[in-house]
């Protein structure tokens, strides 16, 4: 069922208790509703968007609150594509050791998150060249890609899994476990694990920020696995 009878109040401060969050209140007819955020700007945004979707006429659906316009489900994004945006959004302003770090990083856990295993042929090593050399950096992007690359980042493109399979704790803890050894299959250093963790948790929080991840599955993982490359 839906409603044109829309009421809308101020953003308010959350409930939570460990850290600041927004809450989003209205009314559609007599069902009360309420979104809270962790972002002040998000919460504006959202709230900003209800109030145009009731000033162009829509509707709003009862049971969630929302008008058609907000409930149009979109493709989610892989886990790849998420890690470019990420590079994207923190490449401008990051040192050139950061830069270095982050694809360093990335180059790693992009590929524990795929649907299936690599094609025979296809070694750990290409798959992390291409992913340093010609996919991560935004600069690099435009080369011409070896056949081998291209066909290495093809695949990737297509197995890559969606962004909130990383949430399941057997995805959180190949990545993890990918982290905790180098390419000849020893075990890393102290200082790689913890700068290649370090990495993955900021991008975590960003997939959690932007809503596309429900909650951080690190900690969870990292409770049930605490021997983890020891």
């Amino acid at each position: 069922m839906k409603s044109y009878d829309v009421k809308f109040w101020a953003i308010r401060p959350g409930k939570a208790k460990t850290k600041r969050t927004y809450e989003i209140r209205w009314k559609v007819g007599h069902a009360p509703q309420s979104r809270t955020l962790g972002n002040k700007a998000q919460a504006d945004n959202f709230l900003s968007e209800l109030r145009q979707a009731a000033r162009g006429g829509e509707a709003f659906d009862i049971e969630s609150g929302l008008p058609d316009s907000m409930t149009t489900v979109k493709r989610e994004r892989s886990w790849l594509e998420f890690c470019l945006a990420y590079i994207d959004m923190k490449w401008p302003s990051a040192a050139p050791k950061t830069r270095d770090s982050l694809t360093d990083a990335l180059a790693t856990v992009i590929p524990a998150v795929v649907g299936e295993a690599a094609p025979d042929g296809l070694e750990p090593g290409t798959l992390r060249g291409a992913l340093r050399h010609y996919a991560l950096e935004p600069a690099s992007r435009d080369l011409d890609r070896p056949p081998v690359v291209a066909a290495a980042l093809r695949w990737l493109e297509k197995t890559s899994l969606p962004v909130s399979e990383v949430g399941k704790p057997q995805h959180a803890r190949a990545v993890l476990d990918a982290i905790c050894v180098r390419q000849d299959g020893r075990a890393a250093s102290a200082t790689t694990i913890a700068r290649k963790r370090s990495v993955f948790a900021n991008v975590l929080r960003y997939a959690m920020e932007l809503e596309e991840l429900p909650s951080d599955p690190n900690p969870r993982v990292e409770r049930r696995n605490a021997t983890a490359c020891s």
